[in-house]
């Protein structure tokens, strides 16, 4: 099967998520194995089993976004840069964990599915799915922002904006 070419504007992002979708990917198997034993073998109910297998998959995620996906973003290496990064992660990290917790609460409680097979396919395909939209649009527009969003503007283009005031 040939996959179509993307647009010339959408093949710049083409490596980003190319990155992302495999840290995600080394994520989303920390999150599945580590609920499956939690729950299959350790007999843990679902929702603290998901917080659980989420959190330590959102420590895995942050790693790999920040030294790998998005290592040009933040090559400053500046200390604070590394807490507002973990913050902001930690924090669309968890408007994602909601979303996935959120669609497992859902599936339990409203449509009363309460099978492995249903907390796997609500929480791990379906609330994944959700997350995985939001959290990359959070994590490269508000965590790891490049470089161009947040540094201040030369001083040749900061005289002429302000010449043009006048």
């Amino acid at each position: 099967m040939i996959l179509p070419i993307p647009p010339k504007h959408l093949r710049r992002f083409v490596p980003e998520i190319s990155r992302f979708a495999v840290v995600g990917g080394v994520g989303y198997s920390v999150d599945v194995v580590l609920f499956n034993v939690l729950r299959a073998l350790l007999d843990v109910s679902a929702l603290p089993a998901k917080l659980v297998s989420l959190s330590v998959a959102t420590m895995v995620a942050y790693l790999g976004n920040r030294r790998w996906t998005y290592r040009e973003r933040t090559a400053s290496g500046a200390v604070h840069d590394a807490g507002r990064q973990l913050l902001l992660f930690i924090g669309w990290s968890l408007g994602g964990l909601v979303i996935q917790v959120g669609c497992l609460w859902v599936s339990r409680h409203v449509l009363g599915f309460d099978s492995l097979l249903a907390d796997n396919i609500s929480g791990n395909v379906i609330g994944m799915g959700l997350a995985t939209g939001f959290r990359f649009w959070g994590y490269r527009t508000w965590v790891f922002r490049a470089a161009t969003d947040t540094a201040p503007l030369p001083a040749d283009v900061r005289r002429d904006a302000t010449q043009g005031l006048r």
